[in-house]
């Protein structure tokens, strides 16, 4: 009797990368073949990546380490520093007070928040050339969430577009969905900086002309609050930390 060939020895499933199932090559496939949306997904970050996705992380991370710097800012009354390391509505509120009370200038006030408003907007623009429908499709299989705020972006997106990037902060719009769809259909980069500052201002302008008509009021119930300031801090920093645990708890799991 002949030898009969060996045959091929069947092996169990292979797990499936959630990234194969989208289209893309195989782990062990050319680098150069990926998308800059899967290398980055994959953890094969370049100094571009570093760039672009850097800021946006340091961002997040000091917007919650930095809340009780700002709170103290406020209520020991130092609207202008306050605006510029956090930009945030109650220093941009009592800095509109101070025009009207305290001698500040106008332009001071305008201005003093702009460069921590815009900081990371250039990033989500370049994010979405970059990357584009990659990280949009990943971000929506991944939480239902962004599948519902991407859809309602895009819609607003299409028939508004320069519209849409210049009121996004003026009336509470999601401002990251847009700067991203901005770059990621290749809207020119010196329109959207244009219309990025200049919906950036009236945002701003709008809370400093708030606190400009409050006036006194403000100032005084910052004094009021600043003896409290330690507990109040101490306070936000828990609610804050409760927040994430319960929302870590609550969030859903991801979509396959």
């Amino acid at each position: 009797m002949g030898a009969v060939p060996n045959e091929p020895v069947a092996a169990g499933p292979r797990p499936v990368d959630p990234l194969e199932e989208a289209g893309a090559p195989p782990v062990g496939g050319d680098e150069v073949a990926l998308h800059p949306g899967e290398r980055l997904l994959r953890g094969r970050w370049g100094w571009l990546d570093m760039v672009i996705v850097g800021p946006m992380l340091a961002k997040s991370v000091y917007y919650y380490l930095g809340i009780p710097l700002g709170q103290w800012l406020i209520l020991h009354r130092h609207p202008i520093r306050a605006s510029l390391l956090r930009g945030s509505v109650p220093a941009l509120i009592l800095s509109g007070a101070g025009v009207r009370t305290s001698g500040i200038s106008i332009w001071v006030a305008l201005f003093a928040a702009l460069p921590y408003t815009m900081v990371t907007d250039p990033c989500f623009y370049f994010g979405g050339r970059r990357y584009g429908r990659v990280l949009i499709d990943y971000f929506c299989r991944t939480d239902p969430r962004w599948t519902r705020r991407m859809a309602r972006g895009e819609r607003i997106f299409a028939h508004y577009a320069g519209w849409a990037v210049f009121l996004a902060p003026v009336i509470w719009l999601p401002n990251e969905v847009f700067y991203f769809l901005a770059g990621e259909t290749r809207m020119r980069f010196w329109r959207f900086i244009v219309l990025d500052a200049t919906g950036q201002m009236v945002f701003i302008a709008e809370i400093v002309a708030l606190g400009y008509f409050i006036g006194k009021p403000a100032e005084t119930l910052a004094t009021a609050l600043s003896r409290y300031s330690l507990w109040i801090i101490a306070a936000t920093v828990i609610l804050i930390v409760g927040a994430s645990v319960a929302g870590s708890v609550r969030r859903p799991a991801p979509v396959r």
